[in-house]
């Protein structure tokens, strides 16, 4: 089977984002978390987070994850301004390298909202210095879904690398197996079929947030997200740790940014053209 990484996606749901909010206690639970299974992460964080909870960065780089960028206010880039995106990726970037002791080389869209009309962001990454995305989701079953894109990681156009969200094939679908709420929802031996269908080429990673923990907290409507949503994500908390415990037993993978600087890791990637709409 091909080997795992676990990236976190380190945002405060509740938009608040106070220095010692839930968010930052439920962040340290996970770094706990990870030490219990002896892997190293990716951590996609929002650049609110590291303005609110600057010494939370460090921890988090101090426990040798990686730091990488999840946009400044987790707004997804089909609401984004170019403009904005653009002078806060920069400053969010620098900002992350000062407190993590290293360069920043992932994004990942909030949603993995990067799709044919929001692909004019892909530039502004590169210009910025971003080496690999980690921002769609190569299916139509989704709301934010790039559906013709490839499953393996392949180069966009200006070479940034981007590492899809592990699907797999069931007929004519492309289902979400690996992370989320697509993790937490599917039966484990739904979970195991696909992964043993995957591809030599493919590279796995599962994906939760610190609030995915949560079990002790009260239900409460996360913003921007229909009710029925919010629930759904609350109750599939009991399932989060189990099942990322199950996924990741026999060891996880490298973080990403170590995975796409191995030797070779680019040489033989397709190019993938952008699609990009005008803005």
């Amino acid at each position: 089977m091909n080997p795992i990484t676990l990236t976190i996606d380190l945002e405060d749901p509740t938009e608040n984002y106070a220095p010692n909010g839930r968010y930052v206690t439920m962040a340290r639970q996970t770094l706990d978390l990870c030490d219990a299974l002896r892997c190293r992460a990716t951590f996609f964080t929002v650049g609110r987070v590291a303005i609110a909870a600057p010494n939370l960065v460090k921890e988090i780089a101090g426990h040798g994850h990686e730091i990488a960028y999840h946009s400044h206010a987790h707004v997804a880039l089909t609401e984004e301004n170019p403009v904005r995106f653009r002078r806060e990726c920069r400053a969010d970037k620098f900002g992350l390298e000062q407190l993590a002791g290293k360069p920043v080389l992932g994004f990942r869209a909030p949603r993995f909202s990067l799709m044919p009309q929001t692909a004019w962001a892909l530039d502004t990454l590169r210009e910025a210095g971003f080496r690999y995305s980690s921002s769609i989701m190569p299916t139509g079953l989704s709301l934010y879904g790039f559906p013709n894109a490839p499953r393996a990681p392949f180069l966009w156009p200006n070479g940034l690398i981007e590492l899809p969200l592990p699907v797999g094939e069931l007929g004519p679908l492309r289902v979400p197996y690996l992370g989320g709420i697509y993790l937490y929802a599917l039966p484990g031996f739904a979970t195991r079929w696909f992964l043993g269908r995957a591809t030599p080429r493919e590279v796995l990673w599962t994906y939760a947030h610190p609030y995915d923990f949560d079990t002790q907290e009260s239900f409460a409507p996360m913003p921007h997200t229909p009710p029925w949503i919010s629930l759904a994500l609350w109750l599939a908390r009991r399932q989060a740790r189990p099942k990322i415990e199950r996924i990741l037993a026999n060891g996880s993978a490298p973080p990403l940014g170590e995975r796409v600087l191995e030797p070779g890791f680019a040489k033989d990637l397709a190019i993938y053209p952008a699609q990009a709409k005008s803005v």
